[in-house]
């Protein structure tokens, strides 16, 4: 009587490749993520390069010693990774249309302005800082206090002011930094 069972090859070989891979996984994890990662898109990408990689370690992976599996896992990895790539920019340019399919731009777009949109604004506010600053600085205050939320009545009581210096203030302040505004956008001189 034998003390092992005989494996089949198959069996056998399932059992080889596996220890090979816990082996060359236990030294060698971290290098194959950041091999899957340096060229992918997304860490999502990455994950399922190396992912991929692995299945393909324990079916496929030839016989070899240390290092040269190691190496050959890192071409595996990257192989896997420039696939996923490409199956991500394939989806993402339109090239591969289903009808119930969204549209690639519906994929990425999102609520918040793109950079034009925050180039615009930024140009917004500077001119608007520069028409602000051309105002009388009793109108300037004046507009400040109202933008932060306050009252007519809570700005005479801020600044000593009168209902109808608050008024005109307000008035004049509004009108003169609209015209401010429109000559500064247009480029006109101040």
């Amino acid at each position: 009587m034998r003390d092992e069972v005989e494996l089949d090859p198959a069996e056998r070989d399932a059992l080889l490749r596996r220890e090979q891979a816990e082996e060359l996984l236990g030294r060698s994890t971290a290098a194959l993520r950041r091999t899957a990662r340096r060229f992918s898109m997304c860490s999502d990408d990455a994950e399922e390069a190396f992912q991929r990689a692995l299945l393909i370690l324990l079916t496929k992976a030839p016989e070899l010693p240390g290092e040269q599996a190691t190496a050959w896992m890192h071409v595996v990895t990257r192989r896997e990774a420039l696939a996923v790539r490409r199956e991500r920019t394939r989806m993402l340019s339109g090239r591969d249309t289903e009808p119930d399919r969204p549209e690639p731009a519906e994929l990425l777009a999102c609520e918040r302005p793109g950079p034009a949109e925050r180039a615009e604004r930024r140009e917004r506010v500077a001119i608007s800082a520069e028409a602000l600053a051309l105002l009388k600085p009793q109108e300037r205050r004046a507009l400040a206090l109202k933008a932060e939320g306050y009252s007519y009545r809570e700005i005479m009581q801020i600044t000593g002011w009168t209902y109808t210096k608050v008024n005109r203030c307000m008035a004049e302040g509004r009108k003169a930094f609209l015209e401010n505004f429109a000559r500064i956008e247009v480029g006109e001189p101040r």
